[in-house]
């Protein structure tokens, strides 16, 4: 397949120097600058990258041999982009959440509607993961049966890692980095991924924010949800774990069905993960509770397998012309729930999504 030219822009985010070892693992990809419009942090960054550098993006969106750009910007600038990247012809792969407000991703979903021929995905990769593979195919074989209840945590290092890590703009709830609305959307993903489910109401209460540094956002969000096919799910997402908390993440992920039960404690740092089956399906056996043990490439670097895998597959499908794992449609709806979300805890009531 042909080797993609690649433009990363926006440097005031956590991913791109995380993401950056993933690149030498992906031949698909070959990366050939960062923007960054703060022009002196742009000179502090650039010698980590060693690619060619500008502090505007269209001078990237301007070269012919760029394919692709990751938007790693502010969400709110990122709607902006995409409309510009779409007309100069690039692919887009954006960073999760994809706006800063519902209105935002809409803008977005209305660009990629206008030019068919071009690719846009967000990395919601966690779906590559190897464990969530083996637990997407348990699901469609029934050995649940039907969706019941979900419950998911995905718990961070607190506010400071933003001002630490250089993107303090994520503690401004205008910008859309409140927990529910910059991580939730991974886990709402998911469950609409592996249960073929809706959510179609919201509840939701959040704590915080308490000490430094200052923001505008909560600490910690929790959200009850109700389910298209009368299932239920609670998310419970934060910045609020302390540095020492081992392994800097809190993460769990569990389905329960009429036939049985997953639950599945992410390994964060590490290779190899177990989850736990419990079944009633008759093509199980006697061995109705099981532990199973999978394990990942050892690929450094955001996400390692997950992420890797995920960005493959985006490159694939530019160069098969076919669909991505993550749509625009996948897109808009995670976030719809989110926006249900914070609807909610303005209003002290449930909300439709």
């Amino acid at each position: 397949m042909k080797e993609l030219g690649l433009g990363i822009i926006g440097l005031h985010h956590q991913h791109p120097r995380w993401y950056f070892p993933l690149w030498k693992h992906l031949p698909e990809y070959r990366p050939l600058a960062v923007a960054e419009a703060d022009s002196a942090f742009l000179e502090e960054q650039k010698d980590f990258y060693g690619l060619d550098a500008y502090t505007d993006y269209r001078d990237i969106l301007a070269r012919d041999d760029i394919d692709v750009v990751i938007n790693f910007l502010p969400h709110s600038q990122m709607a902006e982009c995409v409309e510009a990247a779409f007309a100069a012809g690039k692919h887009v792969i954006i960073e999760k959440p994809c706006g800063a407000t519902l209105a935002d991703v809409e803008r977005i979903v209305t660009f990629a509607e206008k030019h068919p021929e071009l690719v846009i995905s967000a990395p919601y990769c966690w779906r590559n993961h190897p464990v969530s593979e083996k637990m997407k195919e348990i699901v469609s074989n029934g050995l649940i049966g039907e969706i019941t209840a979900v419950e998911a945590r995905l718990n961070a290092g607190g506010a400071f890692r933003y001002v630490r890590d250089n993107c303090e703009w994520i503690l401004d709830k205008n910008e859309g980095g409140a927990p529910m609305w910059n991580l939730g959307v991974h886990w709402i993903d998911y469950f609409r991924w592996i249960g073929g489910m809706e959510v179609s109401s919201v509840s939701g209460l959040c704590s915080g924010p308490d000490g430094p540094p200052e923001r505008t956002i909560e600490d910690n969000a929790q959200a009850l949800l109700g389910f298209d096919n009368g299932a239920i799910g609670i998310l419970d997402i934060s910045y609020s774990l302390s540095d020492d908390y081992p392994g800097k993440r809190d993460i769990y992920v569990a389905l329960r069905g009429t036939k049985g039960a997953i639950r599945w404690s992410p390994a964060w740092q590490g290779y190899e993960d177990e989850y736990l089956l419990v079944s009633e399906h008759e093509s199980v056996g006697d061995n109705k509770s099981q532990t199973i043990t999978v394990t990942s490439r050892e690929i450094p670097g955001y996400g390692g397998h997950m992420g890797w895998s995920w960005l493959k597959d985006f490159a694939e499908a530019i160069s098969e012309n076919r669909p991505t794992m993550v749509s625009t449609t996948d897109m808009l709806q995670a976030v719809k729930v989110a926006d249900a979300f914070y609807r909610s805890v303005a209003s002290g009531k449930r909300e439709s999504v």
